[in-house]
């Protein structure tokens, strides 16, 4: 723990992640309604699904409780956790574009929000087990480079990006311009001092072809002797990369992952993959090899969304020092863990504690 505690208690750094911003509104679907106030709402995802199945050739009637609204996106959800921990992340995104939104205002002090217009909105249906999310994406989607050039202008730009120690880009997958605001990302280090790491989340690689995807990789690769990238992932979109780059899906376990993310690293030449999942974190790096920790699968959760981003926040995190692989691994793990069970982010000492608390440490 004495590791834990040394980093933490001399955590510093920049960190500036783009470019989303969502509102998530989350609702709970009634299985039972006993009374007025009182309902059982349904638990298993797999049991919305049988539904929908079992009502294919009709229709599906359903009641929603609204559980919260809340803010959402790869930026914030990431950088709630470096906010937490006592840094101040710059996360230009879309906030609002009269005034930051309500979802947002608890970050107004503790990030440095910088936003270029109103948030997407995703309807979230929130399960014991996982999650349904469903996004209107027109706000993300228009968002390009020249937004950014003409809403911050040069010198703007020059003081955002300059001394950043981890950029991270978020959402390949429901970001239409991602390609171009990489390259605008890039451009801002032709002639100065890069990030000593930059940190994507691509989300569900499925909704995109193969070619999009293969096209990302090949125009993020190029640039990786120079800044380091690392490729984050949970256990259903490692898979989907495993088949895309023809590498055998391996049983979802720790080693096993472990050591097929090895193979992928070494065929898309990325310097790290990470991959995240209920049950371990898993990673693969050209400079540290691979590792993983395991983690308890949380019981009494109240939040599930933002759980990946909340792991993608801890890894970052960790990432700023010299900590080893596997040790950024148990971090993420812990911030996983605790803001399943909090709805948040934790503090330093709260952090400690969920570590000295996990199995596998």
């Amino acid at each position: 723990m004495k590791t834990y505690r040394d980093y933490l208690q001399n955590l510093k750094g920049k960190i500036l992640l783009g470019c989303d911003g969502f509102v998530d509104e989350t609702y709970q679907i009634v299985e039972v309604r006993k009374s007025a106030s009182e309902f059982v709402p349904m638990q298993k995802l797999r049991q919305f699904g049988e539904l929908i199945v079992a009502r294919s050739d009709g229709g599906v009637g359903l009641e929603l409780v609204p559980k919260r609204r809340c803010e959402g996106g790869f930026g914030i959800n990431t950088g709630r956790v470096a906010a937490c921990l006592g840094l101040k992340p710059c996360l230009p995104g879309l906030y609002g574009k009269a005034a930051i939104d309500p979802a947002y205002h608890e970050f107004q002090y503790s990030c440095e929000l910088l936003s270029l217009g109103d948030p997407a909105l995703t309807i979230a249906l929130e399960f014991g087990d996982g999650k349904v999310l469903m996004s209107n994406l027109e706000a993300v989607s228009s968002l390009s480079w020249a937004d950014f050039e003409k809403h911050f202008g040069a010198d703007g730009l020059r003081r955002m990006f300059a001394d950043v120690d981890i950029l991270g880009l978020g959402y390949w997958s429901l970001t239409a311009n991602f390609d171009g605001l990489f390259r605008g990302f890039m451009a801002q280090y032709e002639h100065t001092t890069p990030p000593r790491r930059m940190f994507f989340d691509f989300a569900d690689i499925k909704k995109k072809s193969s070619e999009s995807f293969l096209r990302s990789l090949e125009m993020i690769r190029a640039h990786n002797a120079r800044i380091p990238m690392t490729f984050s992932m949970n256990e259903h979109e490692v898979m989907e990369l495993f088949s895309r780059i023809d590498v055998a899906r391996p049983a979802l376990e720790p080693a096993a992952v472990a050591a097929a993310l090895k193979v992928a690293r070494e065929k898309i030449c990325f310097d790290e993959l990470v991959v995240h999942t209920p049950e371990f974190g898993a990673a693969s790096s050209a400079s540290e090899g691979e590792a993983f920790a395991r983690q308890e699968r949380q019981s009494n959760v109240i939040r599930l969304a933002g759980a990946g981003d909340s792991f993608n926040g801890g890894y970052l995190c960790a990432s700023l020092g010299d900590l080893p692989l596997r040790q950024r691994l148990v971090v993420a793990n812990a911030v996983t863990a605790f803001f399943v069970t909090h709805a948040t982010g934790p503090t330093r000492e709260q952090l400690l504690a969920q570590i000295e608390k996990a199995a596998d440490r």
